[in-house]
């Protein structure tokens, strides 16, 4: 069969776009994706074209190292549309997928320890490119709300189907996957508990870690694809009732122990979100926990599933973690797995300032 990609079949976009939700035990669900971030990348490409913003051929840039790139790579090749992609360091695999389907990369090896991280890094490269392609469209996925709202069908799918969950838990990159199903679902159900998992050195809930794993500290800008150093629009705090702070090695032994139970390969992000929602779980087996799974494992075999990357930190690889330790003050976020109410507070409240970029030169 031949598919002409400048006229895209609806099914094959349905592919990448819509998850599975997988009862991984009575009590869990989970939505997984192959690629969570087609959704929000199809939403706005298609709202930029029906606006009349974006034109026939014409082209996309944007940041980001991850699923939203993967997504604009597929979408752009199928409508005809030229993108460049400024990312951070990517595996092998990754960057053929990206290449193949056309998009031109630069690549930002790292922060540097400047100020808002590798995020901002990226950002201020793509700020050049935009000054010298000034009729190119930005999505500007960190701050674009159709980002969140574009995950609506799924969690009203859940509903229509009657299913009710008392718990949601999903990790925090942009914000847009977490907040879009909270917002429909407390549309549903105002007690739904909405659990944000962060990781220690992201500056999105304002933790303040002084110090971290080593595995986290050396590794966190080339697998992550959660957290952030600069602050993201589509964050919702006032919607949020706890965040959890999942250190990388404790993601690692997740996705592994994980793959062992199931045969599925998911990435970091998924592992932590599986680390906080298996605990909600077996903690009150009476409550319905939703949690969403981001990423296919795929672009980690270099990494997450490479045991001569991972003998890099065997120390931290055998740590463990097996509850959260509760905390009171972002000042006390440390290197474990932590956990601490929010109470659906705006950020001020809680932190005491405005959201912020990462220091320059943190380095816990």
């Amino acid at each position: 069969m031949t598919i002409n990609f400048t006229i895209p079949d609806p099914s094959v976009l349905r592919t990448f776009s819509e998850p599975m939700f997988v009862d991984l035990r009575p009590n869990l669900t989970a939505a997984k994706f192959d690629l969570m971030k087609f959704t929000p990348a199809r939403s706005i490409i298609d709202d930029a074209i029906e606006s009349g913003v974006l034109l026939p051929g014409g082209q996309v840039i944007e940041s980001s190292s991850g699923t939203f790139a993967l997504a604009l790579a597929i979408i752009c090749s199928q409508y005809d549309l030229q993108l460049t992609l400024v990312t951070g360091p990517i595996s092998k695999v990754v960057r053929w997928r990206l290449e193949s389907l056309g998009a031109r990369i630069h690549v930002v090896e790292a922060s540097n320890l400047c100020e808002g991280g590798i995020q901002q890094a990226r950002l201020t490269v793509l700020a050049r490119l935009l000054e010298t392609n000034p009729s190119a469209f930005w999505p500007q996925q960190y701050t674009n709300p159709l980002n969140s709202k574009s995950y609506r069908p799924f969690p009203t799918r859940l509903l229509d189907e009657g299913r009710r969950f008392e718990v949601l838990v999903g990790t925090v990159g942009s914000g847009g996957s977490l907040f879009g199903f909270a917002r429909v679902l407390l549309e549903d159900n105002p007690d739904l508990k909405v659990v944000a998992v962060d990781h220690n050195r992201s500056v999105i809930f304002g933790a303040k870690a002084k110090r971290i794993t080593r595995m986290c500290r050396e590794s966190f800008e080339q697998v992550l694809a959660m957290g952030a150093g600069i602050p993201m629009g589509n964050v919702n705090f006032k919607q949020c009732d706890e965040v959890h702070w999942v250190p990388v090695p404790k993601m690692v032994q997740q996705v592994h122990k994980f793959h062992m139970e199931t045969g599925l390969l998911v990435g970091a992000s998924s592992g932590a979100a599986l680390t906080v929602a298996n605990w909600y779980a077996d903690k009150d087996p009476d409550i319905n926990v939703l949690t969403i799974l981001p990423d296919h494992g795929v672009r980690y075999v270099e990494t997450l599933f490479d045991p001569s990357w991972l003998d890099r930190w065997p120390d931290d690889r055998n740590a463990s973690w097996d509850t959260p330790e509760e905390k009171q003050s972002l000042e006390d976020i440390s290197e474990g797995w932590c956990r601490m109410t929010w109470d659906r507070r705006d950020f001020e409240s809680v932190a005491g300032h405005s959201p912020a970029p990462r220091n320059a030169g943190y380095n816990p």
